[in-house]
């Protein structure tokens, strides 16, 4: 079959996943079975499973008219970081790395053994490398300033404290904060003046 879905195929796996959560089986049971029936892949039904079920969500009357019963999507609340705690885990990171740990090994330690908390706090470590840096340069200036060492994702190395500006820093973060063709022709560049 392909991708599209009939209205009987959608009715088919509603009822497999209101089955499955009724006799107290997980969701994916329901997705595998759809799979067999229908030759759709497994993560194919999930993500149609989950995009209906908003549909249906916002529109019950369009759900009851299809005959289609809803189960009720289990979500767990959710805690946005305050500022304070994202800045506590860039810092305990950003120090962890420069005594040699690794980013999973400090989320570790900070997670203690909670595995989704662990999952959190990394993916909100890598977020906060890749889209804001402003911010984690003023964290890095900060532990500078106190003469704490901490790891610079940017630039890759430990950073002793108070190092004194010099041209191939300087360079180097450069380098780092442009693109890939603006570093090609950096680095063209500097390979025609040698």
């Amino acid at each position: 079959m392909g991708t599209n879905w009939s209205i009987n195929e959608t009715k088919q796996l509603f009822n497999l996943v209101y089955e499955a959560s009724e006799s107290g089986k997980g969701l994916n049971r329901a997705f595998i079975k759809m799979a067999q029936l229908c030759g759709k892949s497994v993560n194919s039904i999930r993500n149609y499973y989950y995009s209906q079920l908003k549909l249906f969500e916002l529109m019950p009357s369009f759900a009851k008219e299809l005959g289609i019963k809803v189960v009720g999507a289990k979500r767990e609340s959710f805690a946005v970081f305050e500022r304070a705690e994202i800045d506590e885990l860039v810092r305990s990171v950003l120090i962890g790395k420069a005594k040699g740990r690794s980013v999973r090994a400090v989320i570790a330690d900070l997670s203690k053994g909670d595995k989704k908390l662990a999952l959190r706090l990394q993916n909100k470590y890598r977020s906060m490398v890749s889209h804001h840096r402003d911010r984690l340069d003023k964290l890095m200036t900060t532990l500078g300033e106190a003469g704490q060492p901490y790891y610079d994702p940017y630039l890759k190395r430990v950073m002793t404290g108070r190092e004194e500006d010099d041209n191939v820093k300087k360079l180097a973060e450069y380098i780092a904060s442009l693109d890939n063709d603006q570093m090609a022709d950096v680095v063209k560049r500097l390979l025609l003046k040698s």
